[in-house]
């Protein structure tokens, strides 16, 4: 009994449950693109929706056109393997017209809540 409650599949059956109990959203599977290990079509949404302005992403379509998110997803992926992926969610990564972020985390002050959740509060987005 003791080796069926503590396999792997259980472990992570665990970690996901309190994730989903705690705000974080379930993600389809089949979305990863195992050639660049990202979720590519959520990524390239987050990028686009957080830190593309109208103005920029106009710029991008006028140079690449169709594969303007081909393009994005190609630099971020060349940055991480450069420079790290952690490295790369802190500083953002240079694209053609311009630096982009991936993400958006809060101050330290704010980003906790009192029982130590991680949460964006006033001071940044998640």
């Amino acid at each position: 009994m003791f080796a069926e409650t503590h396999t792997e599949g259980a472990f992570e059956t665990v970690i996901e449950a309190r994730l989903l109990q705690n705000r974080y959203a379930s993600v389809d599977r089949g979305c990863f693109r195992h050639e660049r290990a990202i979720f590519s079509e959520l990524v390239l949404a987050a990028i686009l929706q957080t830190t593309c302005g109208e103005s920029r992403l106009q710029k991008l379509e006028a140079l690449h056109g169709d594969k303007t998110g081909e393009q994005i997803l190609g630099d971020l992926c060349k940055w991480m393997g450069q420079n790290a992926s952690l490295a790369t969610l802190r500083q953002g990564f240079k694209c053609c017209a311009g630096p982009l972020r991936a993400a958006f985390v809060g101050t330290c002050a704010n980003s906790f809540d009192a029982r130590w959740n991680l949460d964006a509060g006033p001071g940044g987005q998640l």
